[in-house]
C-alpha cells in the first residue's frame, strides 16, 4: 500500500451509523495509572463520608483533582492528547469533549476550585457540594474507562455507504477504505468536510489508482484514503467513540 496521492475533501456527516465488528489491540492497560486514579477517588469519598471539619473537605477536593489528573495522564499516554492543535487553547479536557467522550464544564470548575483552595486559601465547598463533585469525578472515571483500551479498527456502516477504518493514535493516523456516494467527495475544499489523501489499495489490485473509482455497488464509488493531520481526525474519532460510550 503506497502513500502520497491526491488530496480530496470528504463529507463525514454520516446519518444512522452503526458498527459491525471492532478490533482492540492485545495491549494491557497501564494498571498502575488506572489504580492510582481509582485510589485517589476512593480516598476522596472516604473523607467526604467521614467528614468532621473543613480539612476533610479540602483533602477530598485535592484527591478528586488528583484522580482526574491521573486519568488524564493515562489518556495522554494512550492518545498523545497534546498532538492535537486545539489542546493548546482548550486543554486535554476540551479535546476529549470534542470527541464526545466527556462534558467538561463541571470538571473545569472542580479544577479551579482545587487551585483556589490549595493556592489561594479559599474556603472549601460545603459537604453537599463535595458530594456533588464526587459524583462528577465518578462519572468522569466511568465515562473514560471504555477508551483505556483503544479501538484499533472497525467496520462503520451508514445510509450512504460503509468504511473499514484502522486507527493509530500516537501519532494519530487513520486509514480507511469503503464505498460512498460520489456527492460525498470533492476535489476542492468544502467547509466542514475533512481533507484526506487518496492512496493506492494494493489489496484490491488497485496499484495505480490514486482517486475514487467505480464500486460494484450501483451508484457508489470506492475510495482508499489516509488522514494524518491531527486537526482533521476529530469527525472520525467522534464516530468511533460514540459507539462505545
Amino acid at each position: 500500500m503506497a502513500e502520497g496521492g491526491k488530496t480530496w475533501w470528504l463529507c463525514t456527516e454520516f446519518t444512522d451509523t452503526w458498527v459491525d465488528g471492532t478490533t482492540r489491540p492485545p495491549v494491557a492497560e497501564n494498571e498502575d495509572l488506572k489504580r492510582q486514579a481509582e485510589l485517589a477517588f476512593e480516598h476522596a469519598e472516604y473523607r467526604v463520608s467521614r467528614h468532621q471539619n473543613k480539612f476533610d473537605r479540602i483533602d477530598a477536593i485535592l484527591a478528586l483533582k488528583r484522580s482526574m489528573q491521573t486519568r488524564l495522564d493515562h489518556l495522554d499516554e494512550l492518545y498523545n492528547l497534546r498532538q492535537y492543535p486545539e489542546s493548546k487553547s482548550v486543554g486535554w479536557l476540551g479535546v476529549l469533549e470534542s470527541w464526545g467522550v466527556i462534558r467538561q464544564r463541571m470538571l473545569r470548575r472542580m479544577r479551579q476550585l482545587r487551585n483556589a483552595v490549595e493556592h489561594d486559601g479559599a474556603e472549601p465547598p460545603t459537604i453537599e457540594d463535595c458530594q456533588d463533585y464526587c459524583e462528577v469525578a465518578w462519572w468522569f472515571l466511568r465515562g473514560t474507562a471504555p477508551i483505556l483500551t483503544p479501538i484499533s479498527s472497525l467496520e462503520l456502516y451508514f445510509d450512504e455507504g460503509n468504511f473499514w477504518i484502522r486507527v493509530d493514535y500516537n501519532p494519530v493516523r487513520i486509514f480507511a477504505t469503503g464505498n460512498i456516494l460520489p456527492e460525498m467527495i470533492s476535489d476542492a475544499p468544502v467547509d466542514g468536510w475533512v481533507k484526506v489523501t487518496a492512496i493506492r489499495d494494493e489489496r484490491r489490485g488497485m496499484k495505480g489508482v490514486m482517486t475514487p473509482c467505480s464500486s460494484k455497488e450501483a451508484g457508489k464509488q470506492y475510495m482508499a484514503f489516509l488522514v494524518t493531520d491531527p486537526g482533521e481526525v476529530a469527525p472520525f474519532l467522534r464516530l468511533l467513540f460514540k459507539e462505545f460510550l
